[in-house]
C-alpha cells in the first residue's frame, strides 16, 4: 500500500492529464476542421509513394520517439489516421524504432552520452543489468520518467541490448494499446472506446505497480 501511495496516485495524475490534453486536442481537430491540416502530412496523404503510407507513419514516428516525443502521443495519433487495429501495431511499431534509434546513437556515443544519463535515471544499475529484461519490462508499464533517457541511459551505460529492446517492445504494448484505443476512440467520436482507453489505463497502471512492488522487494533482498 505504501508503494500504491507514493507512486500510484503520481503516475496516475501524470497519466491524467496527457489523456485529457490527448481527448482535448483530439476534439478540437473534429470540431474545428483542421483534418486538412493533417491530412497534408506525407503519411496522410492518398497519393502512392513510400511515405504516403503506413511506413511512412512508422518512420516519421521513429524520428520523433527518437528525439523525445512522448510515445502516448504517437500511439493516439497512429490510431487516430489508421484506425485501432493498424494504430497499435503502426504506434508500437513507431515507438520500438524510436527506440533502438536513440539506444544505438547512445551506445555509438557512448563516452558522451555516459555523462549525461549517470545519475539521473531511477533504476539501480546493477539491478538492470542483472535483470534486463524484467526491469526494462516493468519501467515501460509506467507512464513515469522518460522514455528517451531510458533510451539512452541503456545505450550508454552497456545495458544488453536484446533484453532492453525485448523488454521495451513487451512493456510498450499496455501504454499502446491503451492510447491508440483513446485515438480511435477520438477519430470516431466514441465516448464508449474514451472511457475504454481510461479503465485500460488504471489497470495497465496497477499491474505496473504490482511489478513495482516485486522489483523493489528484489532490490532490498
Amino acid at each position: 500500500m505504501n508503494v500504491l501511495q507514493q507512486y500510484g496516485g503520481r503516475v496516475l495524475l501524470k497519466g491524467a492529464i496527457v489523456i485529457g490534453l490527448l481527448i482535448l486536442f483530439g476534439f478540437a481537430i473534429k470540431t474545428y476542421n483542421f483534418d486538412a491540416l493533417f491530412k497534408s502530412l506525407p503519411f496522410a496523404r492518398q497519393e502512392e509513394g513510400l511515405l504516403n503510407s503506413e511506413f511512412g507513419y512508422v518512420l516519421f514516428a521513429g524520428l520523433l520517439v527518437s528525439i523525445g516525443c512522448p510515445r502516448q502521443i504517437v500511439s493516439f495519433f497512429a490510431a487516430y489516421f489508421f484506425g485501432l487495429w493498424s494504430g497499435i501495431v503502426l504506434g508500437l511499431a513507431g515507438t520500438i524504432l524510436g527506440c533502438v534509434i536513440s539506444f544505438s546513437i547512445a551506445r555509438l556515443f557512448q563516452g558522451y552520452f555516459k555523462d549525461l544519463v549517470k545519475g539521473k535515471l531511477g533504476l539501480a544499475l546493477e539491478f538492470w543489468r542483472d535483470n534486463t529484461f524484467f526491469a526494462t519490462l516493468i519501467w515501460r508499464f509506467l507512464p513515469a520518467g522518460s522514455n528517451l533517457l531510458t533510451n539512452l541511459a541503456a545505450g550508454a551505460l552497456g545495458i544488453s541490448a536484446l533484453h532492453f529492446l525485448l523488454g521495451s517492445a513487451f512493456g510498450y504494448i499496455p501504454q499502446t494499446v491503451v492510447f491508440a484505443v483513446l485515438g480511435a476512440g477520438v477519430d470516431v467520436g466514441s465516448n464508449f472506446q474514451v472511457v475504454v482507453s481510461i479503465v485500460l489505463f488504471v489497470i495497465s497502471v496497477l499491474l505496473g505497480l504490482m511489478l513495482f512492488v516485486k522489483y523493489k522487494k528484489q532490490l532490498s533482498n
